[in-house]
């Protein structure tokens, strides 16, 4: 006899795969499911109530889950497993591994004349588990993307979304949780040097924008907060305190312009030219120079 993994009949029918699937880009489906399988077998092997590990307590290294699964290169795993977890099909433990969601519903038996590594089982028949040890409940630790950041800055990202959301909630009247894809987001245009007041002009816009339309609906942080993000802000009238060229010296315009175009330097141009203020790309790089970006 040997171990198997049982598996119920209907698991590719949970949400959780189907939002894989819509999550997934064009061709990529398939093949983060046979990560997601490789992964499953290996839980069923190690038998360790689902969790996926070399060493107990120790990291789970990428070299080892590239090498589980098939890949010659590591880089090609971080995006899967952030998939995979934003999905809620693995979960991420406090030392640094990993475990297959819902263990649960899954079983590891002794089977006789069977040569394969896994059996469908119907939802209303559950097989006879083998008796697990038992293992410590996973705890949920910072998604992959975030791991550049110290603690402290993490925390003070984490307290800024709170703030930048609770803004959205006045704005729209719509409740959103502060989660990780949501820091994410906002992490990637901090990076970019937008400021709180951009990201507040961004919602303002698009509160007004899209209000009683169609539209409404995307009034969310991944659309907000997504890869349009510079397009919205483009978009926008420009605030208050920017004032027309002709009330304020062409310098200091200037400079208001490129730190409210977060340094995009086609985008300086374009609004420039609107407002017909003449103005060079030499110019316009030698401010962002001296702004510091």
């Amino acid at each position: 006899m040997h171990p198997v993994v049982m598996i119920p009949l209907d698991l590719y029918q949970w949400p959780e795969f189907t939002k894989l699937q819509q999550c997934s880009r064009s061709g990529q489906y398939k093949s983060i499911l046979a990560f997601w399988n490789d992964l499953l077998f290996k839980a069923a092997r190690l038998n360790q109530g689902g969790l996926l590990f070399t060493e107990p307590e120790q990291p789970l290294t990428l070299r080892t889950i590239a090498k589980w699964t098939g890949f010659s290169h590591t880089e090609r795993v971080p995006p899967l497993l952030d998939l995979l977890l934003d999905c809620g099909l693995l979960e991420a433990t406090a030392n640094q591994q990993y475990r297959i969601s819902h263990w649960d519903s899954f079983a590891v038996v002794n089977c006789e004349n069977h040569h394969g590594l896994v059996k469908f089982y119907r939802p209303d028949r559950p097989p006879q588990k083998i008796v697990q040890p038992p293992a410590s409940p996973p705890t949920t630790i910072t998604p992959l993307a975030l791991q550049k950041y110290t603690p402290v800055q993490r925390a003070k990202l984490a307290t800024t979304t709170g703030k930048i959301l609770a803004y959205l909630h006045q704005q729209s009247g719509k409740q959103f949780s502060n989660e990780p894809a949501t820091q994410i987001l906002l992490a990637g245009l901090f990076d970019q040097k937008v400021t709180i007041k951009q990201i507040k002009q961004v919602i303002d816009w698009k509160c007004k924008d899209w209000y009683e339309t169609d539209f409404w609906k995307f009034v969310r942080p991944q659309t907000l907060f997504g890869p349009k993000f510079k397009q919205y802000l483009l978009e926008a009238p420009p605030p208050a305190h920017v004032q027309p060229a002709a009330q304020l010296t062409r310098t200091q315009y200037l400079r208001d312009l490129y730190q409210l175009s977060c340094g995009d330097v086609a985008m300086v141009l374009r609004r420039a030219a609107d407002e017909e203020v003449a103005v060079t790309e030499e110019e316009v790089e030698a401010i962002g120079r001296d702004l510091g970006y």
